[in-house]
């Protein structure tokens, strides 16, 4: 019934689609191309003022490591006045931070006279030196899509704060959010708090982000940036363009409701923690929905949405350990009491020669290491030929050393007793 449902939404989606295309056509055309050159304009420049409030936020900001167990943000304060704002990642689960904060300076070259400065030192009171370090940062790794340009956090909030506080400091926000209060005391008691502000426009989020960082909102200074998209950016070839990934996904966002806004899709899958997938029949219509997606979310809590990525088909294990061992040879079934020398002399007639030969005690068994897998697999086939000059009556056994191979003849496995075995050397035998 659910999926009957699904169906027919997605019918009456189609439907209501076909029914205002010839509405929507004259208005598109008549819309001037100089209006969508000026937003095209504007978006570039708006995301390169991302990229290079990215830039210099990063290189403007020392992490140091490792911190006393009871350094608190007033202790990185004292250390350091100048600093515009201060960061102290916290470890809920233990009730303390994790060893390592951030300070937030207003240029680079400040960041790195204080990074010399503490460097080395003992100014927390810890047992061990304090390192700084400051890293390297490449504009070209830095993009305005691996960040949620509508969602600023902001860090270092200490005592109780009121959405209230937040929403006078930035003009245009619409909710303000704290992920972490229902932690409850879990956090701590001195726990810095986080809070998200979603905003209405890129604009509007990147002016409160360089307007507000440092501003004093519960007797404390606060770090305001950006919110970044959790993962990696993937490389253009893995780029699955058939595929979109929704995160975010709240429990009061309906399947229904993600349909409506995803008209083309052909198959919605939730997979938990928040995330849903959407796959597309072909790239034009995942891309016309992705594209339509910001002038969908009329709610602040809508989804975040990005392109899937393919797999990257990986070998099993056990291939690519007998991939690695090609090269090492197991001879089976040999004459009684064969030496060295001779099979030496044998691959050396046929123009092969073995990196290491070992044998058995009564020299019908014998493991050969070769430099490359090319020549383990000419040796095989080599021996294989000589079986009747190695074996005699016997047949040759040679395989790669992780194959399996058949039980030499003459040997008979006993199961469940606990006799102990025959000896099989060549004294033995000549003693018999």
């Amino acid at each position: 019934l659910y999926q009957k449902l699904i169906a027919a939404n997605m019918k009456v989606v189609a439907k209501k689609r076909k029914l205002a295309s010839p509405k929507t056509k004259p208005v598109a055309a008549a819309l001037p191309a100089a209006t969508n050159q000026a937003e095209s304009v504007d978006n570039s420049s708006l995301d390169k003022a991302i990229v290079d409030c990215v830039t210099r936020r990063l290189r403007s900001t020392v992490r140091i490591r490792p911190l006393p167990n009871r350094c608190r943000l007033a202790d990185l304060y004292a250390l350091c006045p100048s600093a515009v704002a201060a960061r102290l990642p916290w470890n809920r689960a233990r009730c303390r931070h994790k060893g390592v904060a951030f300070l937030e300076f207003a240029n680079p070259e400040i960041a790195a006279k204080h990074a010399a400065v503490l460097q080395g030192s003992r100014a927390l009171g810890g047992a061990r030196e304090l390192a700084t370090s400051i890293p390297p940062v490449q504009p070209d790794s830095i993009s305005a899509s691996q960040y949620n340009t509508r969602r600023v956090v902001v860090s270092s909030l200490e005592g109780r704060i009121a959405a209230s506080q937040l929403l006078e400091l930035a003009p245009g926000a619409q909710r303000v959010r704290f992920p972490e209060a229902g932690a409850g005391a879990g956090r701590g008691r001195h726990a810095p708090n986080v809070a998200v502000i979603t905003f209405a426009d890129a604009r509007q989020a990147l002016d409160a982000v360089l307007s507000c960082q440092g501003a004093v909102v519960g007797g404390g200074k606060t770090s305001w940036m950006l919110e970044k998209i959790p993962g990696k950016p993937k490389p253009k070839h893995l780029v699955d363009r058939r595929t979109l990934v929704l995160t975010g996904v709240n429990k009061a966002m309906t399947d229904s409701r993600l349909l409506l806004a995803l008209s083309r899709c052909t198959k919605l899958e939730r997979r938990g923690s928040g995330v849903a997938v959407a796959a597309y029949e072909t790239e034009a219509a995942c891309a016309a929905d992705l594209a339509a997606w910001p002038a969908a979310a009329e709610d602040p809590d809508w989804p975040t949405v990005t392109y899937g990525h393919r797999k990257v088909a990986s070998s099993n294990d056990s291939e690519m350990q007998r991939s690695g061992t090609k090269s090492r040879l197991i001879v089976a079934n040999l004459l009684q009491g064969t030496k060295k020398s001779t099979l030496l002399k044998f691959l050396a007639d046929n123009g092969l020669k073995a990196k290491r030969l070992s044998m058995a005690s009564d020299g019908r068994l014998a493991l050969i290491n070769f430099e490359t897998a090319t020549v383990a697999s000419a040796a095989r086939i080599q021996l294989l030929r000589g079986s009747a000059k190695l074996a005699g009556e016997d047949k040759l056994r040679v395989a790669y050393s992780l194959d399996q191979l058949v039980p030499m003849a003459g040997r008979k496995k006993t199961i469940g007793t606990s006799r102990p075995r025959k000896s099989t050397s060549s004294k033995a035998v000549a003693a018999s």
